[in-house]
């Protein structure tokens, strides 16, 4: 009878204490308290809805205030997919992808390994997949490789992060072994039996021609999937930096969001070039939530276990932060 929310709280209220005056057996009154929490309920999960559509609301009014930051935010997202990102992943991609179709792998684990070490993450998860969808892996063991299973391209570690941010090749080459060395460590913890994955050794009927197609049209799916998640991550971060206002020094906190930004952020602050690299250790390591989002988008309707994958990749920033710092002060780079 009554569409208002409002109307129909004071309603169920009004005639359910009322009741309470006029009726007086046990049975009565907890069907009345039934109706007053089913009430309310009903009030929460209407709230529910409108707070979701404040949310939205503010979402797009932030994109509308902000649309000169938000535009550059999208520009920079291009930028950093079609000229870096993208022509890391798209041999490896491809070339996985044809390995895989002719079943010519003798250790899987070992081959999403060592490809992810050279195209780095998020490609680990659509090696992942692909052996998944090919019935080469298991789910269990996916979740325990995704705990050690995690890397950055090395030539960005090496040649963007140590001499462009840090201003110095030998400290990213130290942050890219702190990375080999705490993943192998993590890689000892996680008690993987390489000898339970699977090898089918069947070859395939299919042509070259077919595969290469079947290849570049997942490939190019999974790259269109991680460009949206990193253009929405930046605009987010475009819009936090635009509302919270926070000092320079400390703008690196966005690399719990998105590294690029946070790495960017970084090298731009006045702190000491030791604390500089422990901390972008711990960003490449952990990944960032951007990165969490692509590896678990890739692996959809998998049932991956996120909880264990974050608390992974915080015991990876850890542990190669850590080795960050014994390697600079053996090298004497501090």
């Amino acid at each position: 009878r009554y569409n208002n929310a409002y109307y129909k709280y004071y309603y169920y209220k009004y005639y359910i204490f009322n009741s309470f005056l006029t009726h007086k057996t046990t049975k009565q009154k907890v069907l009345y308290i039934f109706l007053l929490l089913l009430s309310i309920l009903r009030i929460i999960y209407n709230m529910k809805k409108i707070l979701q559509l404040i949310f939205i609301l503010f979402i797009i009014f932030c994109i509308l205030f902000y649309q000169d930051s938000v535009i550059d935010s999208i520009n920079m997202s291009f930028t950093i997919c079609t000229k870096s990102l993208f022509p890391s992943l798209i041999p490896f991609m491809l070339l996985s992808n044809i390995i895989i179709n002719y079943n010519i792998i003798k250790n899987n684990i070992i081959f999403v390994v060592f490809m992810s070490m050279l195209s780095g993450a998020p490609s680990n998860s659509k090696y992942l997949k692909d052996l998944l969808d090919k019935n080469e892996l298991n789910e269990n063991i996916i979740n325990k490789v995704l705990t050690f299973c995690h890397y950055t391209n090395p030539i960005f570690v090496i040649y963007t992060v140590g001499f462009l941010y840090l201003n110095n090749k030998k400290l990213g080459l130290i942050i890219i072994i702190s990375q080999y060395i705490s993943s192998f460590i993590l890689y000892l913890k996680s008690n993987i039996n390489n000898s339970t994955s699977k090898n089918n050794n069947i070859t395939t009927n299919n042509s070259f021609i077919y595969i290469l197609s079947k290849s570049i049209y997942s490939t190019f799916n999974t790259l269109i999937l991680i460009l949206g998640i990193i253009t929405t991550c930046l605009i987010i971060t475009s819009i936090l930096n635009n509302l919270l206002n926070i000092n320079n020094n400390y703008k690196f906190i966005y690399g719990i969001l998105e590294i690029t930004q946070g790495l960017k952020f970084l090298s731009l602050s006045n702190i000491n070039i030791t604390i500089k690299s422990i901390l972008a250790s711990f960003m490449i390591s952990f990944g960032g939530l951007c990165i969490h989002a692509q590896v678990f988008s890739i692996l959809d309707n998998k049932k991956i276990r996120y909880l264990s994958y974050l608390k992974s990749r915080i015991v990876h920033g850890i542990i190669s932060s850590i080795i960050t710092l014994i390697l600079i002060l053996l090298c004497g780079l501090n």
